[in-house]
């Protein structure tokens, strides 16, 4: 593993992947101008990854990705978001994966507000991954949100932002939705993708305890979207050990808690959601699964999300044992924080595969 380099004041972190997208030539240099900004820490290829480099035959291309969150938030935030998408378009990014959180958790949930941050985010110049946050509809049953069934708002965001097998943007990528699936029809916005030789997959896993519900009885969209994430991610990763794949990418709206102590948590029970000294972790099954296919991944893997608590990276990990497990390598994106974003550089062969960058936007210029 490569030391962490201080170079600047930014913190710089590794990271990320995806699966077939062909990414244009860049200028020399490029990528060493984008390393010497930051502290960097670069996720090197594991011994075992050798058949995977075989595997690969022509060597790929770089392909650079901004990474986006949490913006806009009340329309006195649309036109920096959009300077900011023609911005990340103008330095010749490849695409922009938005991790959701499309309005303040003060607006309304209304179709009048979707329809314009749909519009909004579907402008811009690279194509546009979007998924959705709990403020996007997990949360839209509050008060100040308009009291709105959070089922129905999901519904209506999968008819607005996913019509298509398509990424929003006005030039678009290919993507493979979960909703393919007969049994998971209704999940268009579990997705996966390809670029630089490594495979993206994006989960509905919202903040908010990823929409688990306390008040008795069946927590039946908790319960449904659980098992439809289950199985988009086992399949995921199933596909990335089979294609020898060096590295995965798994992007969430919603922080999963690592710290809470949920290792030495037993299985879930109905009591959970009683008693108040065992609040039920919405979060549990995801990171013990999470574990237990990045133990037997043979390649990198990233999950990125956001936080409360600013740009950074860890590796959250552990395994039964108690060891950290070295090729899980979290990013956190900062909430709060319009017109910034993360520039993430795969780099198909070499042995700093992902590296990723907090960088400001056109209104710090």
């Amino acid at each position: 593993m490569m030391p962490i380099r201080l170079v600047g004041e930014r913190m710089q972190r590794s990271g990320y992947a995806a699966e077939p997208t062909a990414a244009r030539a860049r200028p020399p240099g490029g990528l060493a101008r984008f390393a010497t900004l930051g502290i960097l820490m670069a996720l090197q290829a594991l011994p075992g990854q050798a058949l995977a480099d075989r595997a690969r035959g022509p060597a790929a291309e770089l392909v650079r990705v901004a990474l986006i969150a949490d913006q806009p938030q009340w329309p006195a935030a649309e036109t920096g978001t959009t300077r900011l998408l023609d911005f990340v378009a103008a330095r010749r990014l490849d695409f922009v994966v938005h991790l959701g959180g499309i309005k303040g958790d003060t607006e309304s949930c209304g179709d009048a507000l979707l329809t314009v941050r749909q519009r909004l985010l579907d402008q811009s110049p690279l194509p546009l991954v979007y998924l959705p946050g709990e403020t996007d509809w997990a949360e839209c049953q509050r008060a100040a949100n308009g009291r709105f069934d959070a089922v129905e708002r999901l519904n209506r965001l999968r008819e607005l932002f996913y019509p298509a097998d398509t990424t929003l943007g006005q030039r678009v990528l290919p993507l493979t939705r979960q909703s393919d699936q007969a049994t998971f029809r209704s999940y268009r916005e579990n997705v996966r993708w390809s670029a630089g030789n490594v495979m993206l997959v994006g989960l509905n896993l919202p903040g908010d305890n990823n929409h688990y519900r306390s008040e008795g009885g069946r927590n039946g969209e908790f319960e449904d979207r659980r098992e439809a994430n289950r199985q988009w991610l086992a399949r995921a990763f199933s596909l990335a050990q089979q294609r020898n794949l060096p590295g995965i990418v798994v992007l969430a709206h919603a922080d999963p808690q690592f710290g809470n102590g949920w290792e030495q948590r037993g299985n879930p029970s109905l009591f959970d959601g009683f008693l108040r000294r065992r609040a039920r972790d919405g979060f549990l099954e995801f990171k013990r699964q999470l574990r237990e296919l990045a133990g037997r991944y043979r390649g990198q893997v990233l999950l990125v999300h956001t936080g409360p608590g600013g740009f950074g990276i860890d590796r959250p990990l552990k395994d039964a044992s108690g060891k950290t497990l070295r090729n899980v390598s979290r990013v956190v994106l900062p909430s709060g924080a319009p017109g910034q974003y993360a520039e993430l550089a795969i780099t198909p062969g070499s042995p700093s595969l992902f590296e990723v960058m907090l960088k400001d936007g056109p209104e710090a210029e």
